[in-house]
């Protein structure tokens, strides 16, 4: 992902194509088109851990069983006509399909904005290079967005999101390095520094106490990261991500709150390699790492810039 453009207005614009993708128009299809797939989103949160279909049934309520009709599933504005709760008998749904479309939605409005809006604005009248790091790093922050939920409900980080995601980014790499502003050979060799490195944590962990310290869930998220994000994304993933972590879980322990929705041991509790489970006081509790390197991932798909500068002014001598 190339750095930011600046602000200065090109004099005149005269493809119609750049015309109409730089109409405001777009920004809110922009949103309505995010909006879209995070209800899509919401569905892979709700039946990948279960092992079920994305594609079929159709959407069902979840207490009575009624198949919900199109005018039920339209993204946000269903959720808040029906003021929560199933048109038929009248069950709440759970706040967490709303916030995933209006998340979705404003990633991709400001992806918009940030990687096709901006560089026109610019002067440059390249529309498709745009257009696709735009929709590679939508659907790369959306993934991010759904492997956060479902670690924190159930523990896991589904190999079948990661895995596809990564092989995407390094094809892409390799094959057109300025979509995502990564060489191949950066993107490989930070997708595996990142997978190693958590995979070596792991294997100490497992040898000299027996039991897990980190999923391998967490390695396939790193490789993820590197092949999108290159060097410096895995540096900030992994130290954001580890402070990040350690700024929100232990406040919220010292509350005698949880940071996953679930026990570790409640869900998979027939694991050997998790030892006994952990008795309640803070340190502890097993936390969820997942969420965290994606907060961290997140944020520099949407702060390339800055952090490139913050990283490389930490690293100068």
């Amino acid at each position: 992902m190339a750095p930011y453009p600046t602000m200065e207005i090109a004099p005149a614009v005269l493809d119609p194509v750049v015309s109409i993708v730089l109409s405001p128009w777009t920004r809110m299809f922009a949103f309505v088109w995010g909006a879209l797939w995070g209800s899509f989103g919401n569905v892979v949160i709700y039946r990948v851990p279960q092992g079920m279909s994305v594609v079929r049934p159709r959407s069902r309520c979840g207490s009575c069983g009624t198949q919900l009709t199109a005018l039920d599933n339209i993204p946000i504005l269903s959720y808040l006509l029906l003021r929560g709760k199933c048109r038929h008998c009248g069950a709440p749904y759970a706040i967490r399909y709303l916030v995933v479309e209006v998340i979705a939605g404003v990633l991709s409005f400001a992806l918009f904005i940030q990687l096709v809006q901006l560089p026109l604005i610019s002067g440059s009248n390249d529309v498709v290079t745009p257009l696709l790091s735009w929709g590679l790093w939508f659907f790369f922050a959306l993934s991010l967005v759904v492997i956060t939920f479902i670690d924190l409900d159930v523990w896991i980080i589904p190999n079948v999101i990661v895995l596809p995601m990564a092989v995407l980014g390094l094809g892409v790499a390799w094959a057109a390095p300025d979509v995502l502003g990564v060489p191949g050979l950066e993107a490989t060799i930070a997708g595996a520094v990142g997978y190693g490195l958590f995979w070596s944590i792991r294997l100490l962990y497992l040898k000299f106490r027996g039991i897990e310290g980190l999923g391998l869930g967490d390695a396939k998220l790193l490789l993820m990261v590197g092949a999108f994000q290159g060097l410096p994304g895995l540096v900030w993933c992994i130290g954001a991500g580890a402070v990040q972590g350690l700024l929100i879980s232990v406040p919220m322990m010292l509350l005698g709150k949880r940071v996953a929705n679930s026990s570790l041991h409640d869900v998979h509790g027939d694991d050997p390699e998790l030892g006994e489970p952990e008795p309640e006081g803070l340190g502890m509790q097993s936390v969820p790492f997942g969420p965290f390197l994606a907060l961290a991932a997140m944020e520099y798909v949407l702060l390339r810039p800055q952090l490139d500068g913050l990283i490389e002014a930490l690293v100068t001598p």
